[in-house]
C-alpha cells in the first residue's frame, strides 16, 4: 500500500509512534504527555546512536516530530487534503500579507496535505497567544525503502502569528522551503472561507468495496464493518477540502488570485480574508 501522506509514513517508520499517540490521547494535561514523549524519543535515539552515531544530532528534530504527531492524535487525527483543482488555483494565488484576525481551523492540531510534489505540514493552533505552530515535511519524507535512521530528513518548524505579517517568515526561510510554506499559508487562509467544505472520505488508494461499505448511507453496522476493514488495512480517513467553482477553473490563468481583507460587522469586530480566485 502506497502512503501519500507524510504523517502516515511517520507512523509507519518510527517505532515509538504508537506509544506517542497513546500518551497524548490518554493524558489529562498535554504538557505531561509532552515531557514523557521527549524522554521516550531521547532514550530510543540514544540506543539507535550506538549503530547510527549521526542520529544523535537529530534528537531535537525527532522530538518536534513526535510532539506534532502526538497533538495530531490527541485532536482526532484530522488529515485535510487540498484537492488538485483547488491546489492548482492556490498555486496561482499570492500569499496574503496577513492571516485573518480570527483563524478557524478544522481541529486544534491537524495534518495539511497541500501537494504530492511539495509535501505537507502539521498545523497546531495556539489560540491563547494567537499563533500557529507549523512543522513542514517535504514530499520525500520517509519514503518506502528509505532508511530514516541513516538518511538526513529535513523538517522545518516555525511560528506564525495571526493577524501578524507573513512577509517576514516567508523571507526568513531558505529558498527550497518557500514553495511549501507559501502553499501551507494559502491553505490556512483558505480554511477561513465560509464556502469551503471539508468532505470526509478515505484516501484514494483504499479499496472501493470497503469504502462503499464504510460510507453506507443507511446501515450503521455496514459503516462500522467497512471502517474496521479499512483501518485494519492501514488506510486513513481524509477530509477533502472542496470549494464551489475551484474544480472548473482553467488550467492556465491570465491573472493571479489574491486575498483581500474585509471588515467583520459583529460584536467581536476585526476582519476576515476573501479569496479572489485567479482567472
Amino acid at each position: 500500500m502506497g502512503m501519500i501522506y507524510a504523517v502516515q509514513r511517520y507512523a509507519a517508520t518510527r517505532p515509538w509512534a504508537k506509544r506517542v499517540g497513546q500518551l497524548y490521547g490518554q493524558a489529562v494535561h498535554q504538557a505531561a504527555a509532552q515531557q514523557q514523549v521527549l524522554e521516550l524519543v531521547q532514550r530510543e535515539l540514544a540506543r539507535a546512536a550506538q549503530v547510527y552515531p549521526a542520529v544523535a544530532e537529530r534528537t531535537g528534530a525527532e522530538q518536534r516530530l513526535a510532539d506534532a504527531y502526538g497533538q495530531f492524535c490527541r485532536h482526532g487525527k484530522v488529515m485535510a487534503h487540498l484537492e488538485d483543482g483547488l491546489m492548482q488555483a492556490l498555486r496561482h494565488t499570492r500569499v496574503p500579507g496577513n492571516l485573518p484576525d480570527r483563524l478557524q481551523l478544522p481541529a486544534a492540531a491537524f495534518y495539511l496535505h497541500v501537494d504530492g510534489a511539495e509535501g505537507g505540514a502539521f498545523v497546531m493552533q495556539v489560540p491563547d497567544r494567537q499563533e500557529v505552530a507549523l512543522l513542514l515535511l517535504r514530499a520525500d519524507f520517509s519514503l518506502a525503502g528509505a532508511d530514516w535512521l541513516a538518511d538526513v530528513e529535513d523538517s522545518l518548524a516555525l511560528l506564525v502569528s495571526y493577524p501578524g505579517e507573513l512577509a517576514e517568515p516567508l523571507a526568513a526561510v531558505a529558498a527550497p522551503w518557500r514553495g511549501l510554506l507559501s502553499a501551507v499559508l494559502n491553505g490556512l487562509a483558505l480554511m477561513t472561507q465560509p464556502r469551503l467544505a471539508l468532505v470526509r472520505g478515505w484516501e484514494g488508494s483504499a479499496p472501493p468495496a470497503s469504502v462503499a461499505l464504510a460510507m453506507h448511507p443507511a446501515c450503521a453496522k455496514s459503516r462500522q464493518k467497512g471502517r474496521s476493514q479499512l483501518l485494519q488495512a492501514g488506510y486513513q480517513e481524509v477530509s477533502y477540502c472542496r470549494l464551489d467553482g475551484a474544480a472548473t477553473l482553467p488550467e492556465h490563468y491570465a491573472t493571479p488570485g489574491y486575498w483581500r481583507r474585509q471588515a467583520v460587522n459583529d460584536a467581536q469586530g476585526g476582519s476576515r480574508l476573501v479569496w479572489v480566485m485567479p482567472r
